[in-house]
């Protein structure tokens, strides 16, 4: 029991620390801040997804693509707007990723692994995670941003919540044993409650239609992106992917519902919304 309050209080000082500067990063006028804490994010991320997937590689090796992946993120943003940047920056991580374990090249099996596993890496945290950055210079990039952040922690809540009181279906126990059909159901529901709070409250441009799309695949891909940060931990046998945050584990057990509902929402708000195609 002792240790339960300990951790809940790490818990409580954590996010008094951490939800500050976020918050005003998100109210503040000028995206640059929001986009300087995804570049910090995404290489901390990024490194703890190597440290699970990479361990057995040196640590020059990791951070090496840790640095390649926060410059792909930085490029991703401050780039001028071209169609075909974010193709010439993954074949970028591709070609450095491809020289690295060559120089190293001790088993031919583990390095192809290794390799693919860091360009992987790549796009699932920094360039999924860069979306949040790119829709806060979106008109309204402020209200959008905080509307990601609602439904992605808010359907986890509900998810948590609804598992707690009505969780009967195992929903995925090979991968998350604690999750639950009916908290599934209670996520998705939570995350449609968010998105009809920000059209009343906040977007009220959003169309009926815009916030079903917005917030029933979000709170799905949120709910998937919990499952697939599941799935690698217990492939290598993992608990946490780091100790970062006190009471929380790593910095990606904390944003990987984030990266999924956020590279969503981009698009959706991008191609849909603002008719910003291509």
């Amino acid at each position: 029991m002792k240790d339960v309050n300990k951790n809940l209080l790490w818990r409580i000082v954590s996010a008094l620390v951490l939800a500050p500067p976020l918050v005003l990063a998100v109210i503040w006028k000028d995206p640059t801040a929001v986009a300087i804490i995804v570049h910090v994010a995404a290489f901390i991320a990024l490194l703890e997804f190597y440290w699970i997937v990479l361990r057995d590689d040196p640590i020059w090796i990791r951070i090496t693509g840790g640095c390649v992946g926060v410059t792909v993120s930085v490029m991703m943003y401050w780039l001028p707007k071209r169609p075909d940047a974010l193709m010439a920056l993954l074949i970028f991580a591709t070609l450095v990723s491809a020289i690295l374990f060559l120089i190293r090249l001790s088993d031919v099996r583990s390095a192809a692994t290794s390799m693919a596993l860091m360009v992987f890496g790549v796009i699932y945290v920094p360039v999924l995670l860069t979306c949040l950055a790119l829709i806060k210079r979106m008109p309204d990039g402020g209200f959008w941003v905080l509307m990601i952040l609602t439904i992605t922690f808010g359907s986890d809540t509900g998810a948590y919540a609804a598992g707690r009181a009505f969780g009967k279906r195992k929903l995925y126990p090979s991968v998350s044993p604690g999750k639950t059909v009916e908290g599934a159901i209670g996520g998705l529901l939570t995350a449609f409650g968010c998105a009809v709070l920000a059209k009343f409250w906040y977007l009220p441009r959003l169309s009926w239609a815009d916030v079903v799309f917005i917030s029933i695949p979000g709170g799905a891909l949120g709910q998937i992106g919990d499952l697939v940060e599941s799935m690698i931990k217990r492939a290598y046998g993992v608990k946490d992917s780091g100790r970062i945050i006190p009471g929380h584990g790593g910095l990606l057990d904390r944003i990987d519902a984030l990266l999924f509902v956020s590279a969503h929402v981009y698009l959706y708000a991008r191609y849909v919304v603002y008719g910003w195609g291509a």
